[in-house]
């Protein structure tokens, strides 16, 4: 599937830098998503930037003891920076995008709305 997402299923994003993500607000999409997975839409995900293989590893970590296996497993998609013009493009598959409440999305939140995805803030 295209981006590494699940060819259906609702994708809630945000693709800010992960140190904008505190924890409360992690916890918070976390529990949406389990709760979304396991009574709306199985193929749910959350859609996040990657910066690296500890954020990575550390996160789905906190997902799998927290919400098991279905969340922290195929519930996390993970993507890498690109340029502009894709990361432009990738926004569109998104059907969510999720700012942070201790950091506004600013630029990423616009790139987002111009990409047709609507932003919950």
């Amino acid at each position: 599937s295209q981006y590494g997402l699940p060819p259906r299923g609702f994708v809630y994003c945000c693709h800010s830098r992960p140190d904008k993500i505190d924890p409360a607000t992690f916890r918070t999409w976390l529990d949406a998503l389990s709760r979304v997975r396991s009574s709306v839409d199985p193929n749910a995900v959350l859609w996040l930037l990657r910066s690296g293989p500890d954020m990575e590893r550390n996160l789905r970590s906190l997902a799998l003891d927290e919400y098991g296996s279905d969340v922290g497993g195929p519930g996390l998609v993970f993507c890498n920076i690109a340029p502009r013009d894709e990361h432009l493009r990738r926004l569109g598959a998104a059907d969510l995008f999720l700012d942070t409440p201790a950091y506004g999305a600013h630029t990423l939140g616009c790139d987002a709305l111009w990409a047709g995805v609507p932003m919950a803030t």
